[in-house]
């Protein structure tokens, strides 16, 4: 099957201003798996730790509710990870006063999204990014913005240089939605469209 979600690389040039710069996390509501596949991702080789079980692919989710994925890391580092989203927030451009934004920065509409993670096991995950999105109805999958310093609206956030199995970290991302599109959802892609799980604001 044809992948045919787009992937938009979001690269707001922002020059800082009082120190300050951009980040991401997010939140949702309901819960079902219309559209869900039978099976959850795992990777060739991989054994799925005892206990745990994996969300099929397609899957959509409560905020607040976890959702087990299989997190292909660097070096090799293969995990898996619950993710909660636990808030999805709509911003103001006016957030971003001391931020030095391009025309279509300026017309768009941040969202922060905070989320919850856990590293089931049983590789480490150190620093690590999660492929977390934010979905429009243009199709797209606009990943978050990263932001140097700090930010009071969504503190930049990511995940720990140590992050071993049963570790936990709560994660805040920072979206710009483009003038004219509508955010759908916040998604978690591990490999392709159809392994995707997500939660709708």
């Amino acid at each position: 099957m044809v992948d045919n979600r787009r992937v938009r690389t979001s690269r707001i040039a922002v020059a800082v201003a009082l120190s300050t710069a951009l980040a991401v996390a997010g939140c949702s509501s309901d819960s079902s798996d219309a559209g869900a596949t039978d099976t959850a991702a795992v990777p060739k080789g991989f054994d799925v730790p005892d206990g745990v079980a994996l969300t099929k692919g397609g899957t959509t989710l409560a905020v607040g509710t976890a959702g087990t994925v299989v997190y292909e890391g660097a070096s090799n580092a293969t995990s898996a990870v619950a993710v909660a989203v636990t808030r999805i927030r709509k911003g103001s451009i006016k957030d971003f006063r001391f931020f030095s934004l391009d025309a279509a920065a300026k017309a768009s509409t941040p969202y922060y999204v905070r989320a919850t993670v856990r590293n089931e096991g049983p590789a480490g995950l150190g620093g690590a990014t999660l492929p977390i999105y934010a979905h429009d109805d243009a199709n797209t999958n606009i990943p978050a913005n990263p932001i140097v310093g700090s930010f009071e609206p969504c503190q930049p956030t990511k995940l720990p240089a140590s992050f071993l199995p049963d570790a936990t970290a709560k994660v805040c991302l920072v979206y710009l939605i483009p003038k004219g599109q509508k955010l759908e959802s916040v998604v978690l892609r591990p490999g392709t469209t159809q392994d995707a799980i997500s939660w709708k604001p």
